[in-house]
């Protein structure tokens, strides 16, 4: 399509966004919506830690997804800002403005205010959290699902997780089945990231400006349900006028998880099962409309408007598909519920490659309590992360949503893993090793610097 038309097509579209009272050019899109890790949620978490434990809260480490043994009852119930409920876990959605986003004092003061609003006589676990911010100031909302459990345990884990985004693709339409499908997506791969793709279940968090929009939506929603056969749950959903697509979804597991984090070792190399960064095509296509000066710059350095559009699409692409045959591969690789992990069969630890793009890796590195070694970065074209990265159009262009998966395991295992891979058509790459025990050191090539410019997240690395 002629640029000319590209920007037409645009302008009716930002016009729709408009009409909405929604600017895409404020919204992030996918999981760069996250409320920064570094500097806002873990200082936040550690000023209210003991204040919340002393009112049998707890707020679990980091984790992809909250893990717990499966019961023979398992009740839930979704509240809006806290509610009632004897509740003995929970997973929340936090969604803040962007004054709060940036301070972690009052990120604190909300997030207080929010777990102490749970009424329940039980020991509340909060399993996993996940933050995002809104540019509308009377945007905040908390969206809790919350768990009880009763009855006999069973011979399986239940995990459950929340991902919530705002925007996919700014150049499509908001209502379309495209951005449901990425951001339900994104929601599962962190269940698939564990090997978990048994009696999945969903609960749609959906917000939107218009009552006609958001009930687009949730008939998304539905669609994909039927489409991936994914047992679809009806709850209360937010009501703060914002747009919020997403999903809360459940599964189990008769393996054990690959969450064995003291097991990981110099004997074992890191995989990616595909290249990453998958927002930044998508971003540097929409600014190269919004901006056309960026054109000429791009085609100076043999970037066509071509290339980012193939770009654009391939990553849509990665970002749309569940990441179901992955979570088969993952659990093919783990012992049986109550086996013993064997190093030469098994995977020791994994996440996925999302908002904070490869910094995951330090922070699995530091749960794990080993110094490893990256020699590789694959991007979906170098040239366009690098290109967006000088130009300040994103602040680290190795995030994703529904982003690759990362696994850590013994040379053989991962060899094993990236043939099974290449068999499924899939991408993957082997890129880096694990150096032996340590503090979590992670030493990156230089090239990081082409592809991220933020330095809170660069100081987290050793460059070579």
């Amino acid at each position: 399509m002629a640029i000319d038309k590209l920007i037409d097509k645009f302008r009716v579209n930002l016009d729709k966004y408009k009409k909405m009272g929604l600017n895409p050019l404020s919204l992030a899109t996918g999981c760069a919506v996250k409320v920064d890790l570094i500097d806002t949620v873990y200082p936040a978490i550690h000023k209210i830690r003991d204040e919340l434990v002393r009112r049998n809260i707890e707020i679990l480490p980091r984790e992809d997804a909250d893990i717990f043994i499966s019961r023979e009852k398992i009740y839930i119930k979704r509240v809006i800002n806290g509610g009632e409920f004897d509740a003995d876990r929970a997973v929340s959605l936090i969604q803040v403005n962007q004054e709060t986003s940036g301070n972690p004092d009052k990120f604190a003061e909300f997030l207080l205010k929010v777990y102490t609003s749970i009424k329940t006589s039980r020991k509340l676990t909060i399993g996993k959290g996940h933050s995002i911010v809104t540019s509308n100031p009377k945007g905040e909302v908390a969206v809790l699902d919350l768990f009880r459990l009763d009855g006999v345990k069973e011979k399986s884990y239940t995990v459950a997780n929340n991902d919530t985004i705002q925007i996919v693709d700014p150049l499509d339409d908001p209502g379309s089945q495209m951005q449901v499908d990425v951001a339900i997506s994104n929601s599962l791969n962190d269940l698939f990231t564990k090997g978990v793709f048994q009696d999945l279940r969903m609960i749609p968090v959906v917000d939107a400006p218009t009552d006609d929009l958001k009930e687009q939506l949730l008939r998304n929603a539905e669609n994909y349900s039927r489409e991936y056969s994914i047992e679809l749950l009806s709850d209360i959903q937010p009501n703060s006028k914002t747009l919020m697509i997403g999903a809360t979804v459940i599964g189990k597991s008769d393996h054990e998880l690959p969450t064995y984090y003291n097991r990981v070792n110099e004997n074992m190399e890191i995989l990616v099962t595909r290249p990453v960064g998958e927002l930044t095509p998508i971003n540097v296509f929409m600014w190269m409309l919004t901006v056309p000066e960026l054109i000429e710059d791009m085609e100076a350095r043999g970037i066509t408007i071509q290339r980012v559009e193939e770009a654009k699409k391939k990553a849509l692409t990665y970002m749309r598909k569940p990441n179901t045959e992955i979570a088969k591969i993952i659990y093919d690789h783990l012992p049986p519920f109550g086996g013993t992990f064997d190093e030469n069969s098994h995977i020791a630890m994994t996440t996925d490659v999302t908002g904070p793009g490869l910094f995951v890796i330090k922070e699995f590195a530091e749960k794990a309590q080993v110094d490893v070694e990256l020699f590789d970065i694959p991007v979906i074209d170098p040239d366009i992360h690098e290109f967006a990265t000088e130009n300040f159009i994103i602040p680290n262009s190795t995030a994703g949503t529904n982003g690759a998966i990362v696994i850590f395991a013994h040379k053989k295992v991962i060899d094993e893993i990236f043939d099974e891979l290449k068999r499924k058509s899939l991408e993957p790459h082997i890129i880096g090793k694990v150096i032996g025990k340590g503090n979590g050191t992670v030493i990156v090539p230089p090239t990081i610097t082409k592809y991220i410019h933020r330095n809170n997240v660069l100081r987290q690395f050793k460059i070579k």
